[in-house]
């Protein structure tokens, strides 16, 4: 509990004086997790333009416009590249590794294929997004390289789902010491602009607009717990010999899995929300390796045989960076009446186990 790091803390502190002619240093400030609260979710209204961030113990929200960046940089150990699955993006590998040679043939190829298009018909779709549960897995973009000659340039479509339609990119990234260099342009353009991008280590990413630059997106790894989102998301394709089909799919919800948040689920037949103590804790496992944990199964319903409506049967556990963990349920889909405006309950049921 989070009193044995504090009387730790305070305990160095006590038997540094020893050697310290200062006895007047402040104490450290703790400051508790948040116990409870409600929160509406700021998706921006109908048209869903948000990414809302939440965190937990702070009870705060950071809402981002989706269409805002076009690729993240992992700032892992790794070097990967993920496109913008929150507008739908889709990518394909081109075959050549000189970006100046891509343009008019290669983009008549791909709008010809279709590959580049996300839709229920689409059956190629899959290859051309990243994974919808956890993207590093299975990111669009290859892998880069160490090897520039092993980089290919890709054409990239950044998607739909905008306010305004967006000229597809081409793109290719290769490693700039512990770094990557980006170089784009549109698709059928001569020239192409060149970007460095350094990893930063208190980030899960850092996220780049071809328009802007490197621009801020989401908070510190450790800040956020959810993200309630657009984006693309894949469901198996009633025929089994076609696999999986990829789709765009509003009020998805992802969980911070590279910043160590983990989620379990909890149907209320089993444990009522109201009755869900620390003691039942145990009982559960937590998801820390598939971001679409919570994902859409909160609501159920849409399309067109049915209104969307929250699913009152079940809850979710959310264990954040510092295994403080909170219970949350959704309570409504809509303020007002109007989409991209969902609102949460949650509450402290335990700090660090």
């Amino acid at each position: 509990m989070k009193q044995y790091r504090f009387l730790s803390l305070t305990a160095l502190l006590a038997g540094a004086t020893i050697f310290s002619s200062c006895d007047d240093d402040p104490e450290p400030v703790i400051v508790p997790p948040t116990e409870s609260g409600i929160i509406e979710v700021d998706g921006g209204g109908a048209e869903y333009p948000n990414t809302a961030f939440i965190q937990f113990r702070t009870g705060t929200q950071t809402a981002v416009a989706r269409e805002s960046w076009d690729l993240a940089f992992s700032s892992g150990s790794d070097f990967k590249v993920l496109i913008n699955g929150t507008t739908g993006a889709m990518a394909s590998a081109t075959g050549k590794t000189d970006i100046s040679t891509v343009g008019a043939d290669e983009i008549a190829a791909a709008e010809a294929s279709g590959e580049l298009i996300l839709t229920f018909t689409n059956l190629e779709g899959i290859l051309h997004v990243d994974d919808a549960a956890n993207p590093l897995t299975n990111p669009a973009i290859a892998s880069i390289s160490s090897t520039d000659a092993e980089n290919e340039v890709y054409l990239l479509n950044r998607g739909t789902s905008a306010a305004t339609e967006r000229p597809w990119k081409k793109i290719r990234i290769t490693r700039n010491g512990t770094g990557y260099t980006l170089e784009h342009a549109d698709a059928d353009s001569d020239t192409f602009t060149s970007l460095e991008v350094s990893k930063n280590a208190e980030d899960n990413f850092v996220y780049v607009s071809f328009e802007n630059g490197i621009v801020e997106v989401e908070p510190a790894k450790a800040a956020w717990d959810i993200a309630w989102t657009a984006g693309t998301s894949s469901t198996p394709y009633p025929d089994a010999t076609n696999g999986t089909l990829a789709y765009f799919f509003q009020d998805l919800v992802y969980s911070n899995i590279y910043g160590g948040v983990g989620v379990a689920q909890v149907v209320e037949t089993d444990i009522a929300y109201s009755d869900f103590t620390e003691a039942d804790v145990f009982s559960l496992t937590f998801s820390t390796n598939n971001r679409l944990t919570i994902g859409s199964s909160w609501r159920s319903g849409g399309g067109p045989s049915s209104s969307p409506a929250v699913k009152e049967d079940i809850y979710y556990l959310v264990k954040d960076a510092e295994a403080n963990i909170y219970k949350v349920r959704f309570l409504s889909l809509t303020k007002d009446g109007e989409r991209g405006k969902p609102s949460l309950e949650f509450e402290l049921v335990s700090e660090e186990l």
